[in-house]
């Protein structure tokens, strides 16, 4: 069942607070208040540590340099909170979205001895910064029940036992920060959350899948996971990614002889790889099935006209789908990137 009252709030970060190990060992938060037009602050609750007593550990991205569709429309926000359903272009989902490139995150402690070893060494630089520099908060997550504040900043989807009921898609939290001269990002799930999930509709929607066995965050981010068995994890579940897309080729768009859009899909893996029957999707969520025979040699890329999956000029995603319909990759790309014709990615 989809969390209430799930939005974004448009605000000015002014302070925060936060509960270290020897305050609260059990279920501490990060509070992060800001203002908007109306009187008086309001509060962000953001976890610093899972209530999971198997995996409380948090996987944690930073985005330094975020370029992604959603902030042409975040500017547009006036300050105050703004509620979406899920339908709204501006909802956030972890795994729908394309927000971060999953291998640049971190499993993270809450608090321990040390530099840049827990969830604290990474959020206070960031919202240091963005106080000091007047910056304008994005704080994504659902509305308090009572007073001006909002929680649930965080992935709300892939859960099981008493957190399953919270799950749904195009509902996940976040705190995206927009400086004078450019856009970062956080993004805070629980290692203990899966990775893929049901894309509903219905009540399975944002449930994990497959139901039993599913890898975790802590699969792909966990220290305490073999570098042999990560790599391994990660080449099975996304053995080919998008490396480059022609987003915007030259001349008008759909002209008899004009260069066509296309998409640039590389094996990561040491073997062929047969992408028969995968799909293709943009942001508008339009498909181009890959046609019997699609196979990618070895280490060798494959470049796929997309006819069907037109990608937009004002920015937007592409996500592959292996022939389960699961996500194998997807990137994001701003309008401005639009403008430079081809997009490459890491």
């Amino acid at each position: 069942m989809p969390i209430k009252g799930y939005g974004v709030w448009a605000a000015k970060p002014v302070r925060y607070t936060y509960e270290d190990r020897h305050q609260d060992d059990k279920s501490p938060h990060l509070s992060l208040f800001y203002t908007d037009n109306d009187s008086g602050e309001g509060r962000a609750a953001i976890n610093i540590k899972s209530g999971n007593l198997e995996e409380s550990r948090l996987a944690y991205w930073t985005v330094s340099k975020f370029e992604h569709p959603v902030t042409t429309d975040l500017a547009s926000l006036q300050p105050g909170f703004k509620p979406l359903d899920g339908t709204d272009g501006l909802a956030l989902d972890f795994i729908r979205g394309n927000l971060f490139d999953r291998s640049t995150g971190r499993i993270l402690p809450h608090d321990v001895d040390g530099p840049d070893n827990d969830i604290l060494d990474q959020l206070k630089p960031i919202l240091d910064r963005a106080i000091a520099e007047d910056a304008t908060a994005y704080i994504y997550g659902t509305e308090f029940d009572n007073g001006k504040g909002t929680h649930n900043v965080h992935m709300n989807q892939g859960n099981t036992g008493r957190w399953l009921r919270d799950n749904g898609v195009f509902q996940d939290g976040g705190l995206i920060i927009q400086f004078k001269d450019h856009w970062e990002a956080v993004f805070i799930g629980f290692a203990s959350q899966a990775v893929h999930t049901d894309d509903g509709p219905g009540k399975d929607a944002g449930n994990p899948v497959p139901k039993t066995g599913f890898l975790t965050w802590a699969n792909f981010l966990s220290p305490d996971v073999p570098p042999s068995d990560r790599e391994g994890d990660d080449l099975t579940d996304s053995p080919v990614a998008i490396t480059e897309a022609l987003v915007n080729p030259p001349g008008p768009d759909g002209q008899p002889g004009s260069e066509p859009e296309t998409v640039t899909l590389t094996n990561r893996t040491e073997n062929e790889v047969d992408v028969s029957g995968w799909s293709i999707k943009n942001k508008a969520s339009q498909r181009q099935i890959l046609p019997p025979g699609s196979l990618i040699a070895a280490k060798a890329a494959l470049t796929v006209a997309v006819p069907q999956a037109p990608l937009s000029n004002q920015g937007g995603t592409i996500t592959l789908l292996n022939a389960d319909g699961l996500k194998v990759s997807g990137v994001s790309y701003s309008k401005e990137q639009a403008r430079e014709g081809r997009v490459p990615w890491n």
